[in-house]
């Protein structure tokens, strides 16, 4: 039985929401509820009550509300909603909200709470044709998609305002579905240890320069937070410049290559799947010690770092090792030849290469379009998507398979 929080904004569809309830809780889900303060006009709350026999959550701050009792308990409502959910659904979710979503507002008990939750969060759109279409609400859901959400996009039909077009609330039936997906994705890494390493090594050139390159780390945290998601038990490894999670994950951070080879070596002897999305420095300056006279002209000697990569075979033999490759061509003989390579040095079970010479993806981009290529020779290839669901497939690429068992 999983813990399904349902977040029921003010479109026209909310009444919808009855049915989804009672499909639920047959299936043995226990279903809380939140409505925004527009909602009600569409649903009773009693009547929401009555169906899941749990009270729904309106305001902030009930009647009776003092800080006092806050400190004497310390437990607050949308806080204690946000932690104990194993899923968050927002249906229907109105531009209005999905709008709220994407800044980051948090002004009522819904929004607080899915700022709060690190469970999965599932929104399903439902409004007018042009509010859809509308630049704006594109805008917010692309944001919403980068913050690991995923969106059950409505369907064509007749509206409840009399137009033909885009904005259907999904029918049950799909929500449903969807919503047993999303909670069977647990079972895939259920008590693996899975470690990451994500983001750009830095190197000093004297006591006030550094070399770096231009990796972001939104890949490796996309990864990170899907197998965290997916039921591993997760070591996110991360450079000090690159972007952090806020799932409750452990994470490690290092700054030099040195740092990570020394971190990722010593993490690894327990690993059960290892996904290497660092961007490691090929080479390595000579430090210079103080700092740099800068009226003269500079030459930097370099020295090549050690392949950290070739290592982790060496140390765990039994570990899956998904290794990622970044080229900039699209010659598939010379990304043959590049794999190939890595593949006989690193031993890794599988390749996630990208093009990092496009503009609309890879480094720094929120987006990316990414092919595994397996040592048995096999290709699967991901078109261009939020990094988010980018991770979320190669998981599932890679690992709803039998696997983890052989």
């Amino acid at each position: 039985m999983s813990n399904i929080v349902i977040g029921v904004s003010s479109g026209i569809a909310a009444y919808k929401i009855s049915d989804l309830i009672k499909k639920l809780i047959k299936s043995g889900h226990c279903i809380n509820v939140i409505m925004t303060k527009n909602s009600v006009h569409l649903i009773s709350p009693g009547k929401v009550e009555e169906l899941t026999g749990n009270k729904v959550f309106l305001n902030l701050f009930e009647e009776n509300f003092t800080p006092e009792k806050i400190l004497d308990e310390r437990k607050v409502d949308h806080i204690e909603v946000a932690k104990n959910a194993d899923l968050f659904i927002v249906a229907p979710a109105t531009a209005n909200t999905t709008a709220k979503l994407a800044m980051g507002v948090a002004d009522d008990f819904l929004t607080t709470a899915i700022l709060a939750t690190t469970a999965p969060v599932l929104i399903c759109p439902s409004m007018n044709t042009n509010m859809w279409n509308h630049p704006a609400t594109q805008k917010n859901l692309k944001q919403i998609q980068s913050f690991g959400y995923e969106i059950l996009f409505p369907t064509t039909g007749k509206l409840a305002c009399g137009t033909h077009g885009i904005g259907r609330l999904p029918e049950t039936k799909k929500i449903e579905q969807t919503i047993q997906i999303i909670l069977s994705r647990k079972k895939i890494l259920n008590g693996q240890k899975v470690i990451i390493t994500s983001g750009g090594t830095t190197e000093p050139i004297d006591d006030a320069r550094v070399i770096t390159n231009r990796s972001s780390g939104k890949m490796g945290k996309a990864l990170a937070e899907a197998a965290y998601r997916y039921g591993a038990n997760t070591t996110f490894i991360r450079s000090d410049r690159s972007i952090k999670s806020s799932h409750p994950i452990k994470q490690v951070i290092f700054t030099t290559s040195a740092e990570l080879e020394e971190i990722l070596l010593h993490e690894v002897k327990n690993a059960d799947i290892i996904f290497h999305a660092a961007a490691v420095s090929d080479f390595i300056p000579n430090k210079v010690d103080g700092k740099i006279n800068s009226d003269k002209r500079l030459e930097i000697e370099f020295e090549p770092t050690r392949k950290i990569i070739n290592k982790i075979k060496n140390i765990n033999s039994k570990c899956i090792l998904v290794a990622f490759k970044a080229v900039s061509t699209s010659d598939e003989s010379e990304i043959k030849v590049k794999t190939d390579k890595l593949f006989k040095n690193s031993h890794a079970d599988y390749i996630i290469v990208n093009n990092i010479s496009r503009t609309d993806i890879g480094f720094e981009s929120d987006e990316n379009e990414v092919q595994i290529l397996g040592k048995d020779g096999e290709i699967k290839f991901i078109p261009i998507n939020s990094k988010e669901a980018i991770a979320r497939e190669i998981v599932e690429k890679i690992f709803k398979t039998d696997q983890l068992s052989k």
